[in-house]
């Protein structure tokens, strides 16, 4: 598969992303919050999960534009959403390592689809990785020129509009987004992923929210 959605893959390093974007049309997804307990011999904790819900022709979308971001020449892009829901769309910022370090920037792309997928894709390669490199961090925050109205105790007000925020170095931008590709597949089951185990360890960058895609039928 060298192509997808009219895009060259081999190209992608030449895309604007923002201009890919235009291209691409607004995403149709929907994202639900949620926190979720877990015991441990600690005692019990909380965790909390963004879940992101869309056909295969929107994660393709998203895929698309994790890897103009990750190979291409700026910084972040912003992807709407077109939904009526409070999201209003997802933030994709990517860190540009030195060409001198270990997170060098790629400069191409290739993608082989895989036949088969697990519940959990990332398990347990995930607990031994360079997670600052190797793991995507998603994140909350309100939309640009709109109020957001906090809690007493900190937290975001749901209900007020907001963004999803994806970053993290080109490393962890392209697993997503070629995980995000073989999801898109049809063909392959199950029908939602976690980037992480029950309870929540490193299937993500620190700080950030669990995560959960589930793909919806046209």
């Amino acid at each position: 598969m060298n192509k997808l959605m009219g895009v060259d893959f081999k190209k992608l390093a030449l895309i604007d992303a923002n201009k890919l974007v235009d291209s691409l049309g607004s995403l149709n997804c929907t994202i639900q919050f949620g926190c979720h307990s877990y015991a441990s011999a600690g005692g019990e904790y909380e965790i909390s999960r963004i879940c992101i819900s869309s056909n295969a022709e929107n994660l393709q979308r998203l895929a698309l534009v994790l890897l103009a971001c990750a190979i291409g020449t700026q910084r972040a892009t912003f992807l709407p959403i077109d939904t009526g829901g409070p999201t209003k769309g997802i933030q994709v910022g990517s860190a540009r390592p030195s060409e001198y370090d270990s997170f060098r920037q790629p400069k191409s792309f290739t993608y082989t689809p895989k036949r088969k997928l697990k519940r959990c894709p990332w398990y347990p390669w995930s607990l031994t990785c360079d997670g600052l490199a190797e793991l995507p961090c998603f994140d909350l925050s309100y939309v640009p020129r709109e109020s957001l109205h906090t809690l007493w105790d900190g937290r975001q007000d749901l209900r007020k509009p907001h963004i999803i925020c994806i970053y993290g170095y080109p490393k962890a931008f392209i697993r997503l987004a070629r995980l995000l590709l073989d999801y898109a597949n049809t063909d392959i089951p199950p029908e939602q992923i976690d980037l992480e185990v029950d309870g929540g360890f490193r299937g993500v960058s620190a700080a950030s929210y669990e995560v959960r895609f589930t793909r919806i039928a046209d």
